[in-house]
């Protein structure tokens, strides 16, 4: 095992390839081999990355007995339910929330915080899906912000009050920064910052099952679940975006499965190779650094 090998390799590549990267971190058998850095150690946006957050805070809310991953949406917000609710906006429940598959063709939200808007829950709600869900994967934060308000009108705390003393707090982060919208929710589509190293705390807690530090989190059925593949993603115009989706992660190659976000945040879990690798970017080339960490994986899988 050599991890020096490993972040010379991505250095390079990320040099040579113009990857983008911003730092890249690794565990193996939940021991902390190393990080690099490209940038400064600061806080970093993670985008949708924030999404495999919020997933595991629905997790825990289920854990909890709040809700049920069959209960309709509509039946949280009958306020915002339109009159003329159609048969798929009936059927949407938030299983299809987790995996993105509402059956509507074109997200819902696109500006879910900006000031004079219509709630974004009732833009949500308005904008009727047209095909059946859980038939048709389409990626749209507007899914995630749904789960967060959920848990908001269950608990009366946003999403991430709710998961500062159930996760962050337990996984060591103390610093926390989550973008909110107009009307006070998390954003969770996106929002969070969190250093790169600080995101292998959460990827040794899925590795492990949801046990972090001795300490249950969250149920092992929610992380087997959640680690699923639920719907196709063969859509996708990035290869490793091919392999299927989740509960809010993208499954990867060897049986693996990432927490992702734009311009190339991740956080990639082997259950096969007991290994945890997290990366932050500044407008990266996703796919490229993909290739890179396994075209070398086998300097920290010896």
């Amino acid at each position: 095992m050599d991890i020096k090998l490993f972040f010379d390799r991505i250095a390079k590549a990320n040099e040579e390839q113009n990857l983008g990267l911003y730092g890249i971190a690794a565990n193996r058998d939940g021991i902390f081999l190393g990080e690099h850095r490209f940038m400064p150690d600061i806080p970093h946006p993670m985008y949708s990355l924030s999404k495999s957050f919020v997933s595991v805070g629905m997790g825990i809310a289920r854990d909890e007995g709040l809700l049920s991953f069959d209960d309709r949406v509509i039946d949280y917000f009958p306020e915002f339910t339109p009159k003329d609710a159609n048969e798929n906006l009936q059927k949407l429940t938030i299983k299809h929330l987790l995996t993105m598959s509402c059956g509507r063709i074109e997200p819902a939200l696109k500006l879910i915080s900006k000031e004079g808007d219509p709630d974004p829950i009732e833009q949500f709600l308005h904008a009727q899906p047209e095909r059946e869900p859980g038939t048709v994967f389409n990626y749209d934060s507007g899914c995630t912000y749904m789960l967060g308000a959920i848990v908001q009108k269950i608990t009366g705390q946003k999403m991430q009050d709710y998961l500062i003393p159930r996760l962050f707090l337990p996984l060591g982060i103390e610093e926390l920064t989550w973008s909110v919208c107009s009307k006070g929710r998390t954003l969770c589509g996106s929002g969070l910052f969190l250093r790169t190293k600080q995101i292998l705390p959460f990827g040794q807690m899925l590795l492990d099952g949801g046990v972090y530090n001795g300490r249950r989190l969250v149920s092992e059925d929610f992380i087997k679940e959640a680690s699923m593949n639920h719907i196709s993603t063969e859509m996708c115009e990035i290869p490793d975006k091919r392999l299927g989706y989740g509960y809010q992660f993208w499954m990867a190659r060897e049986n693996a499965y990432r927490a992702s976000g734009a311009y190339a945040q991740g956080c990639l879990v082997i259950p096969k190779y007991g290994i945890v690798i997290t990366y932050t970017a500044w407008n990266g080339n996703l796919q490229g650094i993909l290739d890179a960490i396994w075209d070398n994986i086998a300097a920290i899988n010896s």
